[in-house]
C-alpha cells in the first residue's frame, strides 16, 4: 500500500471514529434520567406503602396524649404551689380556672393548657412579681411564685398601701408584720417610670443608713421623694423628731455629721425643728418655734 493510500485510510477511520464517540456521550444523560425516575419511584413507594403505618400511630398517640383522662388535671391537689407567703393558694387556683375543693367543671389537659396563658394570669394579682409553671407528667402542674417585696407605706386617698421597689402599690394584707417608713410623693399620681426613679434614690437612701440608725437610736419614720435631688427624712428618736435635708448623694456621710454635730447644737437651742445637710463643710439647723434664728455648725463634709 502505498504512502497516499496510507494517510487515506487513516484519515476515512478517524471519520468512523468521532461520530462513534460523540454518541457514546449521550449515554450517561440516559441513565441519570433512569436514576432519577427510579429514586422518585421508590420515594412514591416509600410514602405509599411504609409511611402509613406510622403516621397512624403518632396520630392514635397524640389522640391518646390530648384526650386521655390520665393526663387531666382531676383537682386542686394536682397542682403544686410554691414560694407563696402573702397570696393565697386560692388565688393562685383562681387564676388556673380550678376549684379550690372538687373536680374541675371542665377537664383540664395539661397537654393542651397553654402555659404562657396560665402565666399572665398568675402575674395580674397584684402581690406576684413572677411565676414559673412547668408540666410534671403524667397530670401535675408545678407552680413557683415571686412575690414582691414591700420597701415602705404610702397614703393613697387617706389610706396606707404598701409599694414596691418597681413602684408597684400593694394593698396591706390581714396577715403581716411590715415596719416601713411612711412615703410621699411616690403615689398613684405620677408616672410609673417616675415613680420608680425615685424609689430608687429612696432605696440607697436605706441602704447607706441601714447600719447606723440603730447604733445611734434614730430611726427612719417618714420620707418624701417629691424633690428626688433633695430627699428629706423625718429621725426619731424617743419624743425627739428632726427633719432632715439628706440631698441626693453621700447619705451616710451626712447623717454622720449630723450625730458628730448633735450635741454640740443642743447646747444652743432645746429644740431643733430641721436641719440640713446638704451644704457642704456646715450643717444649718433650723430651731424650733419661739426661736427664730438659725444656727450653723461646721461640718467635717
Amino acid at each position: 500500500m502505498s504512502e497516499l493510500d496510507q494517510n487515506a485510510a487513516e484519515e476515512l477511520e478517524l471519520e468512523e471514529v468521532t461520530p462513534y464517540r460523540r454518541r457514546t456521550r449521550v449515554e450517561p444523560r440516559r441513565r441519570a434520567r433512569g436514576f432519577v425516575l427510579g429514586r422518585i419511584v421508590r420515594w412514591i413507594a416509600l410514602w405509599v406503602i411504609v409511611l402509613p403505618g406510622p403516621c397512624y400511630t403518632a396520630y392514635r398517640l397524640v389522640t391518646f396524649v390530648l384526650s386521655g383522662a390520665g393526663f387531666q388535671l382531676q383537682s386542686a391537689k394536682d397542682v403544686s404551689v410554691t414560694g407563696n407567703h402573702v397570696v393565697l393558694r386560692e388565688e393562685i387556683l383562681s387564676a388556673l380556672g380550678l376549684p379550690a375543693l372538687g373536680p374541675p367543671p371542665v377537664p383540664v389537659n395539661l397537654f393542651r393548657m397553654s402555659l404562657d396563658a396560665k402565666r399572665a394570669k398568675i402575674e395580674a394579682i397584684s402581690w406576684v412579681r413572677s411565676a414559673v409553671l412547668s408540666r410534671s407528667y403524667p397530670h401535675r402542674l408545678d407552680v413557683m411564685i415571686t412575690e414582691r417585696a414591700p420597701v415602705g407605706f404610702v397614703n393613697v386617698d387617706s389610706r396606707l398601701q404598701l409599694v414596691d421597689g418597681d413602684g408597684a402599690l400593694l394593698e396591706k394584707p390581714d396577715k403581716g408584720d411590715f415596719d416601713f417608713p411612711v412615703l410621699s410623693g411616690v403615689g398613684a399620681d405620677i408616672s410609673d417610670s417616675e415613680r420608680r426613679r425615685r424609689l430608687i434614690v429612696y432605696a440607697e437612701f436605706m441602704r447607706q443608713l441601714a447600719p447606723l440608725g440603730p447604733r445611734s437610736g434614730w430611726s427612719i419614720s417618714e420620707v418624701d421623694l417629691s424633690d428626688p435631688d433633695d430627699l428629706k427624712a423625718l429621725l426619731v428618736n424617743n419624743q425627739k423628731t428632726v427633719r432632715a435635708y439628706f440631698g441626693s448623694s453621700n447619705f451616710s456621710d451626712r447623717f454622720e455629721s449630723f450625730l458628730a454635730l448633735l450635741p454640740e447644737v443642743r447646747k444652743t437651742t432645746t429644740r431643733i425643728d430641721s436641719v440640713d445637710l446638704r451644704y457642704r463643710n456646715q450643717i444649718v439647723v433650723n430651731p424650733g418655734i419661739g426661736n427664730g434664728e438659725q444656727v450653723t455648725g461646721n461640718s467635717p463634709l
